[in-house]
């Protein structure tokens, strides 16, 4: 009696590598998506500094914030260790976005030395109904004389908007809401009372105040 025995050995998968090429596909698809995000906040932070006059809490934006997320995702498109392996056309974009951003980056801080400024919250004065708020500033801008502002501002979410009341070299001795959409302010020295009315819809003052 011979005993037969059953030599055929099934293929084993080669999970080890199907797992390799996995993680690689992941995290291609994360650098892809982390560089396109850094160039599109970069996109959408010029406009957000541009309107941060009209939208005041916007206000945080730099003016050099698109050069920075630009700059940071040509890093990524450049220094091999932080993403997939590179290939020489990647490293000529990124070579050539590097060069574009240099005139982006001398703006950028040129603006921003013109435009920065020092301020300080002298008082704050909010509507009857809660909406709507007047606030009191001191304000030094580069190669400007010291000044004052008072603006009024929505009390609402990342959109609310603000318009200017008062701009002066002085502060006004006291700005309060006499109702809903009317502001008092009373002048400088004299202390003489003087009011403007506001539109809640379109946000706007009626007149902006300044004594000489």
């Amino acid at each position: 009696m011979t005993a037969t025995t059953n030599d055929d050995v099934s293929p084993v998968p080669d999970e080890a590598g199907g797992g390799t090429d996995r993680l690689r596909r992941r995290q291609r698809i994360i650098w892809m998506i982390a560089v396109l995000a850094l160039f599109a906040v970069g996109v959408a932070a010029g406009p957000a500094w541009f309107q941060s006059s009209r939208f005041y809490r916007f206000d945080w934006v730099p003016v050099w914030a698109p050069a920075a997320c630009w700059t940071a995702a040509v890093i990524l498109l450049a220094v091999p260790r932080v993403g997939p392996c590179r290939r020489p056309g990647q490293l000529a974009v990124a070579a050539t976005l590097g060069l574009v951003l240099v005139p982006v980056w001398a703006v950028s801080m040129f603006v921003h030395g013109l435009v920065a400024e020092d301020s300080k919250v002298v008082a704050v004065a909010v509507s009857p109904d809660g909406s709507h708020e007047v606030v009191t500033e001191s304000h030094k801008i580069y190669n400007h004389p010291p000044g004052c502002r008072v603006v009024l501002r929505e009390r609402g979410g990342v959109f609310s908007r603000q318009d200017t009341v008062w701009n002066e070299d002085e502060c006004p001795q006291r700005v309060s809401f006499t109702g809903d959409t009317t502001i008092s302010l009373a002048e400088p020295g004299s202390g003489k009372v003087e009011t403007t009315t506001f539109d809640p819809e379109r946000m706007q003052v009626g007149k902006i105040y300044g004594f000489g």
